[in-house]
This record gives C-alpha cells, sequence and structure tokens, in this order.
C-alpha cells in the first residue's frame, strides 16, 4: 500500500499524459479512417459501371473501413469523461499540490522534523503493528 500522496499525484499526472496521448492518437486513427472513406466514396463516383465482383470487393472495403471508425468513435467516447475530468481540474489539483508541498516544507523546517512517512511506516512494520 502506497503512503506517499506524492506517488498519487504522479499518478495522476501520468494518468492525464496518458489519457491525452490515447486521445491524440484515436482521434488521429479516426482522421485516417475518415480519409479512407472519402477516398472509397471517390472511387465509386469516379467509376462508370462495375462487374459484381468489384461492387461487393468496395463494398466489402468500405463495411470495412466503417467498422474500424464506428470502434474508434466509440473508444474516443468513452474516454471523453476521463479526459475533460482531468483537463477541467488538473491544474486546480496541481497548484494545490504544490501549496500543500509548501506548508509541508515550512512545517517540517520549523520543527525539525527529519522522517519521512516511508520512516514511519517502517517502524511500525517492523515492530508488528498496522500502521
Amino acid at each position: 500500500m502506497e503512503y506517499n500522496a506524492s506517488i498519487f499525484y504522479d499518478k495522476l499526472s501520468a494518468l492525464n499524459i496518458e489519457v491525452k496521448s490515447t486521445r491524440d492518437r484515436l482521434n488521429s486513427l479516426q482522421s485516417a479512417l475518415d480519409r479512407k472513406v472519402s477516398e472509397i466514396y471517390h472511387e465509386i463516383e469516379k467509376t462508370e459501371s462495375l462487374s459484381m465482383s468489384e461492387s461487393h470487393t468496395i463494398i466489402a472495403e468500405l463495411k470495412k473501413t466503417l467498422e474500424h471508425r464506428r470502434v474508434v468513435k466509440d473508444e474516443l467516447k468513452r474516454l471523453e469523461p476521463l479526459f475533460y475530468f482531468l483537463r477541467n481540474n488538473i491544474s486546480q489539483v496541481e497548484s494545490q499540490h504544490e501549496k500543500a508541498i509548501r506548508k509541508s516544507y515550512e512545517i517540517r523546517e520549523s520543527l525539525n522534523a527529519q522522517l519521512t512517512i516511508d520512516d514511519v511506516i517502517d517502524i511500525y512494520v517492523k515492530e508488528g503493528e498496522t500502521p
């Protein structure tokens, strides 16, 4: 079990970066699939007539591309709540965390506190007590 608040903050910051990066990659993939759908539509528009075999091939390719696009779009929708929550709140968390760190430093300095939370937990674990 983790007891150090900075570890949680670091994990939250890493999650924010990972969610942003994932959203960017999914948006890029959706754009690429949109371009592919457009290319297939243009191919259909440019063609005078198609054989049954050619029609089947184009329809199958369009269907596959649209399905891939739907999966990507669905995942983006599922990621949105987390993305917007982090985007809208991370700066406030950063500010509050920095303020808490400064205050903690001031208190620890004024009281000449040398131990860390890990030191205290280790003491209790060595003594067989559950913190």
